[in-house]
């Protein structure tokens, strides 16, 4: 009698936990692992969409998760998820290794077990380096790891350079809301801003996950924040382009441009015009011996900061990683600017 009795709680205690699986589940509940297989034993076909996608993601990958043993350093705010809610609720980290240490996954942006929903942990506006202010809805989030981690404002005379000079990997807050560049005072630039930020509804999350529909291989748009398959460059999100009244009818991201922007006597799409600005750029930068055979600055003292203003302009826009479409506008007339005063 007592084994029969012990057995039926047991198998009671089962379906309390089955049935809790289809309930909105709420309370202080935190999870140390980020595991997406965990979401998966009870939200099977309401997560598994999403965790298709961010597997073909650049922060579900070895470029992101690498990062995740620098206890102690800057880099754990955004390239380990722990690191992230931590610095994000309280500003610092802490010195020691976390519980648990893992890639940027649901957990990072999302808290569903507080909240009971899958609102975004923040869409407070963010206040950039320089002091610009990024207010585009619910791309707030992604901006507080995608954004320059140094005030341009701050280069100087005799500036210091490494190969590390620069914005870091993420400038693409600041190109968007058009700014973190360095701006040549006395040339002959206004350095205007292309319409993306404030005409695409939250930014970022208005391109990269326009796609709320399932796509095979779960390799672009959504969750993958991908614009262009990682491994087919024909499958890409240009439709969001095309189904705009700004670019109606496109096919492609290298759209025929309005000028022959790099001077080469043929007006081409803007991503190719903005390669042959960025390649006389690098070959400029290398010939003055600031640029080494890698494309990256040559350790020295910069004795002019208007130089270094165009090694950092050079390093912005090939971290951005957008050849020119997140702000065209804006990055073709840094490029413009640094070629003609490094000329």
């Amino acid at each position: 009698m007592k084994t029969t009795m012990m057995t039926m709680a047991a198998l009671a205690m089962l379906a309390i936990v089955i049935v809790g699986c289809d309930r909105e589940i709420t309370g202080d509940v935190k999870l140390a692992d980020n595991s997406s297989q965990d979401c998966l034993q009870c939200h099977s076909g309401r997560l598994d969409q999403a965790q298709g996608e961010w597997a073909n993601s650049v922060h579900a990958s070895g470029l992101s998760v690498d990062y995740t043993n620098r206890i102690g350093s800057d880099c754990m705010a955004c390239h380990d998820q722990e690191g992230f809610v931590q610095f994000l609720e309280t500003g610092e980290l802490q010195d020691q290794p976390y519980s648990t240490m893992s890639a940027i996954g649901c957990f990072t942006c999302h808290n569903p077990h507080e909240t009971g929903t899958l609102e975004l942990r923040t869409v407070e506006p963010y206040t950039l380096k320089n002091g610009d202010v990024f207010d585009h809805g619910q791309a707030n989030l992604c901006v507080n790891c995608h954004h320059n981690r140094t005030n341009v404002n701050t280069i100087a005379d005799n500036q210091p350079i490494s190969n590390r000079f620069g914005p870091h990997h993420g400038p693409q807050g600041d190109l968007i809301n058009g700014t973190g560049g360095y701006e040549f005072p006395g040339l002959s630039y206004d350095f205007p801003s292309s319409p993306h930020a404030n005409q695409v509804t939250d930014a970022c999350i208005g391109c990269h996950m326009a796609n709320p529909e399932a796509h095979d291989g779960y390799d672009i748009g959504g969750h993958s924040w991908n614009m262009v398959a990682p491994e087919d460059e024909e499958v890409t999100l240009v439709e969001v382009c095309a189904n705009s009244s700004c670019h109606p009818d496109v096919e492609t991201f290298d759209f025929t441009a309005d000028d022959d922007y790099d001077n080469d006597g043929t007006t081409e799409g803007f991503q190719t015009e903005f390669l042959g600005l960025v390649d006389s750029l690098r070959t400029l930068l290398t010939d003055r011996g600031l640029l080494g055979s890698s494309g990256s600055p040559v350790t020295d003292t910069v004795a002019d900061k208007h130089l270094a203003g165009a090694i950092w302009n050079y390093v912005t826009v090939e971290e951005d990683r957008s050849e020119g479409v997140h702000n065209y506008d804006y990055i073709r007339s840094l490029l413009e600017a640094s070629i003609d005063y490094v000329d």
